[in-house]
């Protein structure tokens, strides 16, 4: 597997590097970084020639100048990153970095933007350059999964299993999916070869066509009214509207519903979660499965705490299943909508594009026809449980996976642009290199373990499983 994860890195990192190669400019622009010499100071001759001129190194910085460099290297590590990762409960306990959940040639020029700032310190020790490797880490962590979360995805992939005890997840008289989309103006950034709201808009229509006709779906919007600018601030962030109440599918109406907003002004997701609520008010849980999808790009922008929102809507009688879909969000949006989801008991899952948010809706969708054969007089067949258990367990070890090739691609290309910009020394360089070897092996090796693990629980029941799965992440928490 590492192998394989090394070839595939160095694939993309070629293909990186081709790239920019054909779109150099064949000369080095006025403002271009200086050369890997250091500046030299050129002494005056007494007869006004240059001949004899003294090349002398730059004077080494004083122990003040040394110490204000390594406090500004300090201010940018995330108050979380103390020391390096090492366990697997560091590494997914770990915040996402700034720029996570994407690859180095999406973000390059915001993340030059950023490293740009990185002081040069001359000669570090180990301990500074662990340093680096942390403020690094702030930039381009992944967001590792939990092996708790899987029991949420068991869960949802078990619905309607007799042992399953969380009574969201039983079978009940109603179905009803609340979708709650977010149409701020950064929703009109591409996703694919279309933007994030178009992607949205197909997603929804045919995930809506696909329930069974006795379920009910509804579509709330936030951030349609208004715009981006500070003078319609109040206007966007005091608006939140329902385009398609919760009813059976109608195709013309929802056509209809879908064409009515489009990306416009800022994020109050806080308003659009309370009102969902409302929107379920008449849906008690003991008698609705309520399913909310958050659809959002971004944090909240309107000053609301959609967190303690979220709660609220937890702990509320309708009994929300909640699922919260991070749309291409950075690691600051990933860290608040996994608070959001976590406080209101539910998941979160980040996407990219068009296909994985209907996969996503995909997951309602199997509920919706398990429910369907329930009401038909169906039982739950057993055969099931144990399947979409292995189905997840696969899903949490591809993820762990892909999330380490992609943190590994991206500090190389880190490194690359460190090197060619001449940020850092080449030493330094080169150190960090070896830290990130070491640590990417230590991350493959979790990965293994804990895949390794799960794995042994395909043949367990649901309570065996997730008995398992609690007793272990206990006994290394400790």
């Amino acid at each position: 597997m590492k192998t394989t994860k090394s070839f595939f890195i160095a694939i993309l990192l070629v293909c990186f590097v081709g790239l920019y190669a054909c779109s150099a400019p064949e000369s080095e622009p006025v403002d271009a970084p200086p050369a890997d010499n250091p500046p030299v100071k050129v002494e005056p001759q007494p007869n006004g020639s240059e001949q004899g001129k003294k090349e002398t190194p730059e004077p080494e910085p004083s122990a003040s100048e040394r110490e204000e460099q390594v406090k500004a290297l300090k201010a940018m590590i995330p108050a979380e990153l103390s020391k390096l990762p090492k366990t697997a409960e560091d590494f997914y306990n770990m915040p996402p970095g700034l720029f996570s959940g994407t690859t180095y040639g999406k973000q390059k020029e915001e993340i030059r933007k950023v490293i740009s700032q990185i002081p040069n310190i001359k000669d570090p020790d180990q301990e500074t350059i662990e340093l680096y490797y942390l403020a690094l880490l702030g930039l381009l962590a992944e967001d590792y999964p939990e092996p708790l979360e899987i029991i949420n995805q068991i869960k949802l992939n078990d619905f309607g299993n007799p042992e399953v005890d969380d009574p969201r997840f039983q079978f009940k008289e109603q179905y009803n999916v609340m979708i709650v989309l977010d149409a701020s103006g950064s929703m009109g950034h591409m996703a694919g070869n279309k933007t994030r709201m178009e992607a949205a808009k197909e997603a929804i229509r045919s995930f809506a066509a696909s329930l069974p006709p006795e379920a009910r779906v509804g579509l709330r919007v936030y951030g349609h009214e208004g715009s981006g600018a500070e003078s319609q601030k109040e206007l966007s962030c005091s608006k939140s509207d329902v385009m398609y109440p919760l009813q059976g599918y109608d195709s013309q109406k929802m056509n209809e519903a879908l064409a009515q907003f489009k990306p416009a002004g800022w994020t109050p997701i806080a308003l659009a979660l309370q009102q969902a609520q409302e929107d379920l008010r008449s849906y008690k849980g003991e008698n609705s499965t309520n399913i909310i999808y958050l659809v959002s790009d971004g944090i909240e922008t309107c000053g609301g705490d959609p967190v303690a929102v979220a709660k609220q809507l937890g702990d509320s009688d309708i009994t929300p299943i909640v699922n919260v879909v991070g749309f291409g969000v950075d690691g600051e949006g990933q860290r608040q909508l996994k608070q959001v989801a976590e406080a209101a008991g539910g998941r979160y899952v980040l996407i990219q594009d068009q296909k994985e948010l209907q996969s996503e809706f995909q997951k309602a969708n199997e509920i919706a026809r398990k429910w369907i054969q329930w009401r038909n007089g169906a039982t739950y067949d057993a055969l099931s449980a144990n399947l979409s258990q292995a189905a997840s367990i696969h899903v949490y070890g591809s993820n762990w996976y892909s999330n380490s090739v992609r943190e590994s691609y991206n500090f190389l290309s880190l490194f690359t642009d460190l090197n060619r910009l001449k940020i850092l020394d080449k030493g330094t360089i080169s150190a960090l290199e070896k830290i990130e070897k070491q640590q990417d092996q230590i991350i493959v090796k979790h990965g293994r373990e804990m895949e390794a693990f799960l794995r042994d629980l395909n043949e367990k029941s649901y309570k065996e499983a997730v008995a398992a799965i609690e007793q272990t992440y206990e006994m290394r928490k400790n």
